[in-house]
């Protein structure tokens, strides 16, 4: 028993022993942070891409190449999917990369060296990058990630992250190609108002990737591009004046703009026109359905549905030709009451397009229709507003209708189809949207 208890007093001792020799050798990991390898850098970004200016495909590089840059877009929130952007004083590119959660290594901010010889200089659609092997359409594969640390060497974190600043549209498209792949910051911009009340972009099941329309105040566009699988895909867009810092890239000849998070815009001041940003919507309609809206058919057999189109899809539609025959119709879709009281100023817009030959879409509004019934019961008042002229079905904005006027009253808005057996003209409406503050 004596033997036991000594040999059980020593392993105790030794354990102890053991823990205090392991607590004093310990040190915490060394902080890397501040480090910079300073690896020769014999090219820059503009260099590079000159070097290839010609190219149509992907090219492997095969000299001695290194290029250094800040990184200036990660995928932390998910908008940018397996790639960052880097960018030095003459411009920037894409570095694919085939793995996920890149910024934990690779964050906004961070220097970077990249050794080119082997990858390839490719393009996506138009967009400059580089990767590791040929991909599709003369774009590039992204590095493995297993052989990351080979071609991408990191260095000193944080830096300041280079953005160049423009004053609306106008300046940054006269420059156009020569700022592809670098942070710009645009002030004076806002979202149209026909895509006030979206989201950033549609669910994944619907589409991968949306398109929101920015406009500055001289009326000049770009379109911002948001990814289904960004973390603020469900978030709406903010409705007022501002700023906004963003990737400017391209899809084939549409310039395009891409955010990182939310954060990066900035628009909460009045809008160009001078409205408040805080307008409420009471009525903002996508037409994922028709349960904002009463069909009534007053003659013909068809009647207003929901269709696999829109801007973007689904929509509304309404159509008289059927089986190759053109039918007599009468159509009306109206709006559930919509109460104006409490507000100083409302206004009125929606997206529209048509096709064939055949009567005009044509748009109402009644303060003293029921709810429910033949529209004949009450008293309509068409309203003005600008329809799809082209041909093929080119969705086009409304334009905004004030319905002040009507403050303090409880309205109906009411879209009527007309056709007959000689001419039967198809109808689409997408974004109905009716604003009060």
């Amino acid at each position: 028993m004596k033997k036991l208890f000594f040999l059980s007093l020593l392993s105790l001792s030794a354990s102890v022993l053991l823990v205090a020799c392991l607590k004093k050798e310990y040190n915490p990991p060394p902080d890397n942070s501040k480090n910079d390898p300073a690896l020769p850098v014999n090219l820059t970004i503009a260099q590079l891409k000159k070097a290839y200016a010609g190219a149509v495909s992907a090219v492997q590089i095969d000299s001695n190449w290194t290029i250094y840059g800040i990184i200036t877009a990660d995928d932390r929130s998910g908008n940018f999917y397996k790639q960052i952007t880097i960018e030095d004083s003459t411009g920037g590119i894409t570095i694919q990369i085939d793995g996920n959660s890149l910024y934990t290594k690779l964050p906004v901010g961070r220097k970077v060296y990249v050794k080119l010889k082997g990858l390839y200089y490719g393009f996506y659609n138009k967009l400059p990058q580089v990767g590791y092997a040929l991909g599709t359409s003369g774009s590039t594969s992204g590095i493995p990630y297993a052989m990351l640390d080979n071609f991408v060497v990191r260095a000193n974190y944080p830096n300041p992250v280079p953005v160049t600043k423009f004053n609306g549209l106008v300046a940054l498209q006269a420059v156009n190609n020569g700022m592809l792949n670098r942070l710009v910051e645009i002030d004076s911009v806002e979202i149209i108002t026909g895509d006030l009340g979206k989201t950033y972009a549609q669910p994944s099941t619907i589409s991968s990737g949306t398109s929101i329309t920015i406009k500055d105040c001289n009326g000049k566009t770009i379109v911002l591009r948001n990814s289904a699988y960004a973390n603020f895909q469900s978030y709406t867009v903010p409705s007022g004046k501002g700023k906004i810092t963003a990737l400017y890239t391209t899809y084939n000849a549409t310039p395009q703009l891409v955010i990182r998070d939310t954060s990066d815009l900035q628009l909460y001041g009045n809008r160009c026109d001078g409205s408040s940003p805080n307008a409420k919507f009471l009525l903002n309609d996508p037409f994922d359905n028709l349960n904002n809206w009463t069909i009534q058919n007053v003659s013909g057999t068809q009647t207003w549905s929901i269709a696999d189109y829109g801007n973007p899809k689904p929509c509304g539609i309404m159509n008289g030709f059927e089986g190759g025959t053109s039918y007599a119709n009468e159509d009306w879709l109206i709006s559930k009451p919509l109460s104006l009281s409490g507000y100083n100023k409302i206004s009125f817009q929606f997206d529209n397009a048509g096709n064939y030959s055949g009567n005009p879409l044509e748009c109402y509004i009644s303060t003293d229709y029921s709810g429910t019934g033949l529209p004949s019961a009450a008293t309509w008042t068409l309203l003005p507003a600008i329809y799809d002229a082209a041909s093929g079905f080119v969705f086009t904005n409304s334009g905004v209708i004030d319905l002040t006027a009507y403050k303090n009253k409880t309205v109906y808005i009411a879209f009527k189809y007309t056709s007959t057996t000689s001419a039967a003209s198809s109808w689409e409406l997408d974004n109905v949207k009716v604003s009060a503050e």
